[in-house]
């Protein structure tokens, strides 16, 4: 195979589309899968029940809509940094909910390379960290106000 095809792997795993899709979709956190251009090109059904957007409106390079407008740039640079090094990273950032609240996710992105160590394609988790992050700006206040 000269170009990783997530469809063509998992069907010559004996692997099917659909079983893939249920296992992904079953996963409790949101996947994504993109091009090695970082362009998005597979989100599962958890992410898309969490933006509310369908997949032709998050695909390519619309996903970035959803991080709050604040944490946008260090997203972005943060995600080109990435792509150039061709190497896994993470960073937290905030996603817009359907209800437009944001929360806090950790937002991970691991290279797939071929045997000369180009990336194929790549893949993500974005974790909902939101209550972890809340209790740690609390317990931080509570230190600053010396209420700890």
């Amino acid at each position: 195979m000269s170009s990783f095809d997530l469809q063509t792997a998992f069907a010559q795993t004996n692997g099917s589309e659909r079983l893939l899709r249920a296992i992904v979709d079953a996963i409790p956190t949101q996947i994504w899968f993109g091009r090695a251009d970082g362009a998005a090109e597979f989100i599962n059904q958890r992410w898309l029940d969490y933006t509310g957007l369908s997949a032709d409106k998050a695909l390519g390079w619309k996903w970035i809509d959803t991080v709050h407008p604040d944490d946008r740039p260090a997203v972005l640079e943060h995600w080109q940094n990435l792509l150039r090094l061709g190497e896994s990273g993470e960073i937290e950032a905030r996603l817009r909910r359907t209800d437009g609240e944001y929360r806090w996710f950790l937002l991970c992105a691991y290279p797939l390379h071929d045997d000369s160590g180009c990336v194929l394609r790549w893949c993500g988790s974005n974790t909902d960290i939101d209550d972890r992050k809340r209790a740690e700006m609390l317990l931080g206040l509570r230190r600053d106000a010396g209420s700890y």
